[in-house]
C-alpha cells in the first residue's frame, strides 16, 4: 500500500519580495575609454535591503557606468529605473529628489578643493534641505560608527581643505559623506582603497545596519582583501565579463 506524498516547492527567499530599487532593462552602455565597464543587453535587479558585489580589476573604473546609473549619462539603449522611475525627460526637480536618496563614494577625486572638509560633507544635505544643526549631527554620528581609532584624525580634517588631508582619513570622509543622510541606495566605488584594514569591521557593520533599514548597496570591490568581508546575506555577486557586466557567476577562486 503506498501513499501519495505531498510535495511542496521551496519558497522563494524573502529578500526576493523586497521592493526594486535599482534596476537594469536590456541596457547596452559603451562608456569612454578602455578602462570604462560597459553593458550589453544587461539585465537585473538591487533590491531594498540587498547587497551587490562587483569585484574589479586593476585597470577598471566604475565611474561612468555609475554616473549612467544616476541619469547623469544616458544609457545607449535599454533602460534603467531607481523606484520604479526612470531617469528620461526634463523633469529636473523629480531627478534632484531621486539623486538626494542615493549616497556615492566616487573611485576618483570628489572634493570641492576650495571648501573645508566639513563643508563638503554638509553641502550636499544642505542642497536637499537638511538644517545645518542637523548635518552636523548626522555627520557626528556616522564619524562615531566608522572612524573608530581615527576619530581625532577625522574631526581635525574636516577644519582643512582636502590637499593637506592624508588618503586613508578622506576615504573615510567620503563613507560618511555617503551614508550620513541614511540613502535608499548606497553605490560604492572602490570604498576600502585607502581604508585601514583595523577599520574594516567597522564598515561592514555600518553597510549591514544601512541594509536592515533598507537600503539597497552596490559594492565595487577593487582589492581582493574586500572579497573576504564577511557581509550578512543576502549577497549578490555580479561580475565582469571581457569588459562587460554580467549577473551570472560568484566570486573568483
Amino acid at each position: 500500500m503506498t501513499s501519495d506524498a505531498i510535495t511542496t516547492e521551496k519558497p522563494a527567499p524573502q529578500w526576493e519580495f523586497a521592493a526594486p530599487i535599482l534596476e537594469f532593462h536590456t541596457v547596452n552602455f559603451k562608456g569612454a575609454g578602455e578602462t570604462s565597464i560597459q553593458m550589453k543587453r544587461f539585465t537585473g535587479t538591487i533590491r531594498s535591503g540587498e547587497l551587490v558585489e562587483v569585484e574589479l580589476e586593476r585597470h577598471h573604473n566604475p565611474r561612468n557606468l555609475v554616473s549612467m546609473m544616476l541619469g547623469l549619462n544616458p544609457p545607449d539603449a535599454g533602460e534603467v529605473l531607481y523606484d520604479r522611475q526612470d531617469w528620461m525627460g526634463t523633469d529636473y526637480a523629480r531627478h534632484f529628489q531621486m539623486r538626494s536618496e542615493i549616497g556615492r563614494v566616487f573611485a576618483g577625486s570628489a572634493w570641492i578643493q576650495s571648501l573645508t572638509l566639513r563643508d563638503n560633507l554638509q553641502l550636499p544635505m544642505r542642497h536637499h534641505g537638511i538644517t545645518e544643526t542637523d548635518a552636523e549631527q548626522k555627520v557626528a554620528h556616522w564619524i562615531r560608527r566608522l572612524a573608530g581609532h581615527q576619530r581625532a584624525k577625522v574631526k581635525w580634517a574636516l577644519k582643512k581643505r582636502p590637499t593637506v588631508v592624508e588618503p586613508s582619513v578622506l576615504q573615510l570622509c567620503q563613507l560618511i559623506r555617503a551614508v550620513a543622510n541614511g540613502p535608499r541606495l548606497l553605490i560604492l566605488e572602490r570604498p576600502l582603497r585607502f581604508m585601514l584594514e583595523s577599520l574594516y569591521k567597522n564598515f561592514v557593520s555600518v553597510i549591514d545596519d544601512l541594509r536592515d533599514a533598507g537600503t539597497a548597496v552596490l559594492f565595487f570591490a577593487g582589492d581582493r582583501d574586500e572579497y573576504q568581508l564577511q557581509f550578512r546575506k543576502p549577497v549578490q555577486h555580479w561580475r565582469i565579463v571581457d569588459g562587460a557586466m554580467v549577473t551570472a557567476g560568484g566570486r573568483r577562486p
